[in-house]
């Protein structure tokens, strides 16, 4: 499709509506609504996350083995160091136990560390040492991706399954695709 195309025109014509319309609903309901909110359009330090992490962050916790506590805030916090590489340079490990709220010095870096292993036990991400430090780097797996192997090793939920299907659908984000999750040396 091409940038003339009409076909093209009319998704954004429809997308520029769809957000005018939401803009002029806000902005009757909250009047001084555009100078108290925060907009990746206006303000510096925006990411870009999937519509679905919510959902997939319930996943997370739902398949988190007892006792390892839920790994889904360490997901979330990994999501917001991501510069649209899926590629994470994690340095010092104590700061991302403290912003995923582990704010003990030992012990908050050992249950962040703990919670990364299931992560990558359940295949969402992948790690890499660096220097002396066991986790050092981090990839972000497409989580769809992640989703399609759980499901077809039948770890994920119907109910659920049938909730983040739906999302997806209302996104237009792509399904997952298989993937080959064993760990790279």
């Amino acid at each position: 499709m091409d940038a003339k195309s009409p076909a093209l025109s009319l998704v954004k014509s429809r997308r520029g509506s769809a957000a005018d319309k939401r803009q002029r609903t806000r902005d009757s309901l909250w009047p001084e609504a555009q100078k108290i909110v925060w907009s990746r359009k206006t303000d510096v330090g925006f990411c870009s996350l999937p519509r679905t992490l919510p959902l997939v962050m319930s996943l997370i916790n739902l398949l988190s083995p007892k006792g390892k506590g839920d790994a889904s805030r360490v997901y979330q916090e990994l999501w917001f160091h991501d510069f649209d590489l899926g590629f994470i340079d994690i340095g010092d490990e104590r700061v991302h136990a403290f912003a995923a709220g582990y704010s003990t010095p030992n012990r908050g870096v050992r249950s962040w560390s703990e919670r990364m292993a299931v992560l990558e036990d359940l295949g969402f991400i992948k790690t890499k040492p660096q220097g002396s430090q066991r986790i050092g780097y981090v990839l972000l797996v497409h989580p769809h991706d992640v989703v399609e192997l759980l499901r077809q090793k039948g770890d994920v939920p119907d109910e659920w399954y049938g909730a983040f299907t739906k999302r997806v659908e209302e996104t237009g984000a792509r399904q997952g695709r298989k993937i080959n999750n064993k760990k790279t040396k």
